[in-house]
């Protein structure tokens, strides 16, 4: 029996949440809860701990760092995956589709659906450790 990995999506935009909510499902392979307001999501989080979180990523930047601190505080928590999903409205934005800033992952919102799939399953279901050249494994005898 195999559990669907459980995703907490904040994001005030009601179209890209549908977009998201509808992407993420089809795949079979993940739950996913959806809050359009981040205090709401704070309150949702202890019961339904997820394994990855989808933050807005352009909400008011304190009201991002507050939710993005107490969803780090929590003991629960505090290795759970934050993704930012981030709006990019003018042309020039649009170079940038992904990375890092400030420690944590973010996509901008013009990616397909099928690197933001992809994204998500690498930050859920990481690579193993390419084993260290001239390193003997000894638990393979």
């Amino acid at each position: 029996m195999k559990f669907l990995k459980r995703i907490l999506l904040v994001d005030h935009e009601p179209q890209v949440t549908a977009l998201v909510l509808c992407a993420l499902e089809s795949t079979g392979r993940y739950l996913v809860r959806v809050e359009q307001d981040s205090r709401l999501a704070l309150h949702a989080v202890p019961w339904f701990l997820p394994d990855l979180i989808l933050l807005d990523g352009a909400q008011a930047k304190s009201e991002g760092e507050d939710v993005n601190r107490q969803l780090k505080s929590d003991p629960a928590l505090k290795d759970t995956p934050l993704l930012f999903l981030c709006g990019n409205s003018t042309p020039e934005k649009k170079v940038m589709t992904g990375g890092f800033l400030g420690g944590y992952r973010f996509l901008a919102t013009a990616v397909s659906l099928e690197e933001l799939l992809r994204c998500v399953d690498e930050m859920l279901n990481p690579a193993p450790a390419a084993p260290v050249a001239g390193v003997r494994d000894e638990t393979a005898r």
